[in-house]
C-alpha cells in the first residue's frame, strides 16, 4: 500500500505538490478569520492613481485604482481606503463588499475578496517557493 501511494506522489508530483501547498495555504487563510471582525459595507468611490517609479532604463508608469469605502459598526459609518497595489480592481460603485477589521488594530481593514484578502503578492510568492520546494523534495527523494 504505502509502494501505491508513493508511485502515485511519484508519477503525479506536480498536481500533488501544488494541492498540498494548496491546501495549506487555504487552512491558514481559513485559520486567519479569527483575527478579523466582518462588517458590511459598499464601495463609495474609486480614485484613479498614477506614480512614476524610476529605474536603471527610465522611468515606468504605474496607475491604478483604490477603492474607497465605508462599513458600518454598531450604527456608525466608518470611511476607509485599501490604497495597496493589487493585481486587479474591479470593483463598482455602490458595490456592497464585506470589510475585514483586525481585531488588535482598528485602523487595519481589508476588502473581502479575491486580490484583496486571498491573494497577496508576498503570500503568493511564498506559495510558489513552497510549491517548487516541495517537488522538488518528491523529485529527489521519493
Amino acid at each position: 500500500m504505502a509502494n501505491n501511494f508513493r508511485k502515485f506522489v511519484k508519477n503525479n508530483s506536480i498536481t500533488f505538490s501544488f494541492l498540498l501547498i494548496y491546501t495549506g495555504f487555504i487552512y491558514l487563510k481559513v485559520a486567519n478569520f479569527e483575527n478579523y471582525n466582518f462588517y458590511n459595507g459598499k464601495i463609495t468611490g474609486l480614485t484613479k492613481s498614477v506614480s512614476y517609479h524610476t529605474g536603471g532604463r527610465g522611468s515606468v508608469l504605474i496607475g491604478r485604482i483604490i477603492p474607497e469605502f465605508e462599513y458600518y459598526v454598531n450604527g456608525d459609518t466608518i470611511k476607509s481606503a485599501q490604497g495597496e497595489l493589487k493585481l486587479v480592481t474591479n470593483f463598482k460603485l455602490n458595490e456592497k463588499i464585506t470589510v475585514l477589521v483586525d481585531k488588535e488594530d482598528k485602523y487595519k481593514t481589508k476588502i473581502y475578496s479575491l486580490f484583496y484578502y486571498w491573494i497577496d503578492f508576498n503570500e503568493l510568492i511564498l506559495f510558489l517557493l513552497a510549491f517548487l520546494f516541495v517537488l522538488g523534495y518528491i523529485k529527489n527523494f521519493i
